[in-house]
């Protein structure tokens, strides 16, 4: 399934800006996983992507790439990881995939980190140069789900040290952090899963009405 990540959570990202700079990472799936524009509900073996972009206004004056990362609770970590990325913009990726959430440096408290950074920066060899401020779709990613239990889940962009989500300045390499920003992640049964449990519940129903007609 297609997501598109854009500028999602504007209001909050415009309440926290002062403190955290002018560069900042949103999102936006445009209801393509039958949700607002910061939420999907997914069958728990589910493969989804979504596009990351980077907004900035000056300072920075210029921006040369950005590194971020990603965090999801503890109890999803085990059944999702990032299985691709595709790159806008700046192309010089800093690490390549797949990406297991299976760290916890620079994570929230019940949160586990995928150990790459998903950014890039410019790639010289190819004639990129340094942007100037403006929204840039920077980046393409997939992520697979494994079994994943059924229950809803906030993946998050990581804030703190040492996996600083941030964009670089080009001319003196100051770093800009961004706000944190969200994405609700809902994991349904699977419909076989469902009938399960449906037939299940008929089941016992029949026994519980079978036991009450022998003692009557």
């Amino acid at each position: 399934m297609k997501k598109t990540i854009l500028s999602a959570l504007l209001p909050i990202f415009m309440a926290t800006s002062a403190a955290f700079g002018t560069a900042m990472i949103s999102y936006n799936d445009q209801g393509a996983g039958g949700g607002t524009a910061t939420s999907g509900s997914y069958a728990s073996t589910s493969s989804f992507s979504f596009d990351v972009n980077l907004t900035f206004t000056s300072p920075p004056t210029q921006v040369r790439g950005y590194s971020l990362w990603l965090e999801v609770p503890t109890a999803l970590a085990p059944f999702i990881s990032i299985t691709s990325e595709q790159y806008f913009t700046f192309t010089n990726a800093t690490s390549a995939t797949p990406h297991a959430f299976n760290d916890t440096a620079g994570t929230d408290s019940g949160f586990m980190s995928e150990t790459g950074d998903l950014g890039a920066i410019t790639n010289l060899a190819n004639n990129e140069i340094a942007v100037n401020p403006g929204a840039y779709h920077v980046n393409t990613l997939t992520l697979s789900l494994t079994g994943a239990p059924a229950g809803t889940y906030t993946l998050q962009s990581t804030v703190l040290s040492p996996r600083t989500s941030e964009a670089s300045e080009q001319t003196t390499f100051t770093d800009f952090p961004f706000a944190q920003t969200q994405y609700v992640i809902t994991v349904v049964p699977e419909p076989a899963t469902l009938s399960l449990l449906a037939l299940s519940g008929l089941g016992s129903v029949g026994l519980t009405m079978l036991r009450a007609r022998r003692k009557g």
